[in-house]
């Protein structure tokens, strides 16, 4: 594998705190964005090889730990989102940007969703997953269209 574990683990310790300090912000608009189960969703998707399930398994249970929530919760969505990927890689190479942005936007939203059922039931909203998944996708299109059509700041100048 490219990446090494340690290094998706603390990319997903940063997101994590980015994701808890930006959403405390977004929940008054209804947003929910969650860059830490975004980060993992692009390694899996990014590895050459997959994921297995034991791994992804033990960084739901890690996320578990950080977040504080029910032991248990982030590893299943985790594992079964790992599955979803890792079964779908080939037909993914078929897909456009778009589609797999919108494809990452419903995973999200299938993750917000659940994580709030459990978490927050009393607050659970379905305008928030409608909010969500818009922002989510165009966050994902945001993020595939930039690393594609990155600009190229250090072109060599041959005079």
């Amino acid at each position: 594998m490219k990446d090494s574990l340690f290094k998706i683990l603390f990319l997903i310790i940063i997101a994590f705190n980015i994701e808890s300090y930006i959403n405390i912000f977004l929940s008054k608009f209804y947003i929910v964005i969650p860059l830490s189960f975004l980060t993992y969703s692009y390694f899996a998707y990014k590895s050459s090889i997959g994921f297995s399930s034991t791994s992804s398994f033990l960084f739901g249970l890690f996320v578990d730990l950080i977040s504080g929530t029910f032991i248990g919760l982030n590893a299943l969505v985790y594992s079964i989102s790992t599955y979803i990927i890792n079964n779908y890689r080939y037909v993914f190479r078929l897909f456009s940007y778009l589609q797999i942005s919108i494809f990452f936007g419903i995973i999200s939203t299938v993750y917000i969703g659940i994580t709030h059922l459990f978490i927050n039931l009393a607050n659970y909203s379905y305008l928030t997953l409608f909010i969500s998944f818009g922002i989510n996708t165009l966050l994902s299109l945001l993020i595939s269209v930039i690393r594609v059509y990155r600009p190229t700041f250090y072109k060599s100048r041959k005079l």
